[in-house]
């Protein structure tokens, strides 16, 4: 299959703008993305054990208003401000979620963003995929709503990579049943394989890239070719007019 955007994802790019970025927060535990072309906002994920996970606040929901601000004009700086606030305090969402718009009053709360431990399979996976992307499955209500064209960039990334990423755990689950002095050599061969099919993938994505601005300059060049046809035939056809008036 085609290999998509293996290099210079955007925002959903790959879904890097989040709500929170400090370690102890209070608010009510979301990330939140914005459609870069429809403008809208979405949760994309509730954070374990926060406060909007216990008011069933449901991922993929679309942010409309926070306490009764309009959100489609905000950035997501200006968003995550208006979810923010002292502890206890209530933040008031309306949501579309289903094609159904629903309310919540949800009291905001400090909370300490979970620690990212690095696993065996993590050390690994990291040096196959593409570096500070967010590979995560897409809730459905996203794509339900989001812009065609942020459809078209990030979904057969997102697909593309959930697949090698579920490959790449098989053989690593493969080398865990090895004896230990073996299970590190088969991980190397394993991990190198991958990097190398990913630098493949690249390479192809960059002639794939070349190709399509080569085809697109093409079709210019045929077209500016059609309308200098044309031009010269209105000259011709004008000077035909001119010479038929002209007296003998």
């Amino acid at each position: 299959m085609k290999k998509f955007l293996l290099t210079g994802l955007i925002g959903f790019i790959l879904f890097t703008d989040i709500a929170f970025a400090q370690t102890r927060i209070c608010g009510i535990g979301v990330n939140i993305v914005k459609d870069p072309y429809n403008k809208k906002v979405f949760v994309f994920k509730i954070l374990p054990d926060s406060v909007a996970s216990k008011y069933n606040l449901p991922e993929g929901a679309e942010i409309l208003e926070i306490d009764g601000k309009k959100v489609k004009k905000l950035d997501i700086n200006q968003i995550s401000n208006l979810i923010r606030g002292e502890e206890g305090s209530i933040v008031n969402l309306l949501v579309k979620y289903n094609n159904r718009d629903e309310s919540y009053s949800i009291a905001r709360a400090k909370f300490i963003l979970p620690e990212n431990k690095e696993t065996k399979f993590d050390t690994h996976w990291k040096q196959v995929a593409p570096i500070n992307k967010r590979i995560e499955p897409i809730p459905q209500n996203i794509l339900n709503s989001m812009s065609k064209k942020w459809y078209s960039e990030v979904v057969p990334f997102t697909n593309y990579w959930l697949n090698r990423k579920a490959e790449f755990k098989n053989g690593y689950n493969a080398c865990m049943t090895y004896s230990e002095s073996e299970q590190n050599v088969c991980l190397i061969n394993l991990t190198n394989r991958e990097i190398n099919k990913t630098a493949h993938d690249e390479q192809l994505e960059v002639q794939e890239n070349m190709l399509r601005q080569q085809t697109i300059q093409n079709s210019l060049n045929a077209v500016n070719q059609i309308q200098m046809n044309n031009n010269l035939y209105n000259i011709n056809n004008n000077l035909r007019n001119i010479n038929n008036k002209l007296p003998y």
